[in-house]
């Protein structure tokens, strides 16, 4: 199995989607097979999707639920910006996409010249500060695992205090954390008992400097200045 058919890359962003409002055109950055752009259009009568997929197998199947697609590396800054020269949108969804590129900050930018005055970016990135990364450290072994913290094809790492460098190219954008991906274990195999053993740990991460050694992943949002 190729490592973007892994079902991870395929799931209904529930947690991203629930900060959407009343979308009508969205571009979905890591479309995959288009679960997003279904969803959505199931939900919103007039919504319009546009996506953007590295495999190009899996835009081929997303196709049917978007207005245009491109089979696109983002680390190809010209062209991203050729993909989406004259596009506006108001929503643009990035789940767990950008630590797979070298270029995050000038792709962000670049997105964020095609919001909508008062449109948003909703983002979510994996947590590097998950508690694992002590165990990776005591152990000198770095993971190279097909999915999770350690998923062998991220090329840029963040914690919580690397979120706001997402701003850099989104002049007078404001910056909210929308969420946190609460999970033991820094990955979603054996869900059952991940979520089992978080449960355990949960009166811990009312504590503001342990909460985040049980984050999986950061959902946040860069919305634009309506005019």
């Amino acid at each position: 199995m190729a490592h973007h058919d892994s079902p991870s890359y395929k799931t209904v962003r529930k947690d991203l989607l629930r900060f959407v409002n009343e979308p009508k055109s969205v571009l979905d950055v890591g479309c995959n097979d288009g679960a997003v752009a279904n969803w959505l259009k199931s939900n919103y009568d007039e919504v319009k999707v546009w996506g953007i997929e590295i495999n190009p197998e899996a835009l081929a199947v997303a196709s049917k639920f978007l207005e245009n697609g491109w089979v696109m590396d983002l680390d190809n800054l010209d062209e991203l910006k050729s993909a989406l020269e004259n596009l506006e949108f108001d929503h643009i969804l990035a789940g767990d996409v950008l630590e797979h590129t070298w270029n995050w900050r000038e792709i962000t930018g670049i997105m964020y010249q095609h919001l909508k005055p008062g449109g948003k970016m909703i983002i979510s990135v994996p947590n590097y500060g998950h508690w694992h990364m002590l165990y990776v450290f005591f152990s000198q072994y770095w993971p190279r695992n097909n999915r999770g913290v350690f998923d062998k094809t991220h090329r840029s790492p963040f914690m919580k205090r690397n979120l706001v460098e997402f701003l850099r190219d989104c002049p007078n954008a404001k910056f909210k954390l929308c969420k946190r991906n609460f999970r033991f274990f820094e990955t979603n195999v054996a869900w059952k008992l991940n979520m089992a053993v978080t449960a355990l740990f949960f009166p811990l991460m009312i504590l503001p400097y342990v909460r985040n050694f049980f984050v999986l992943n950061f959902v946040f949002s860069i919305t634009k200045p309506a005019k």
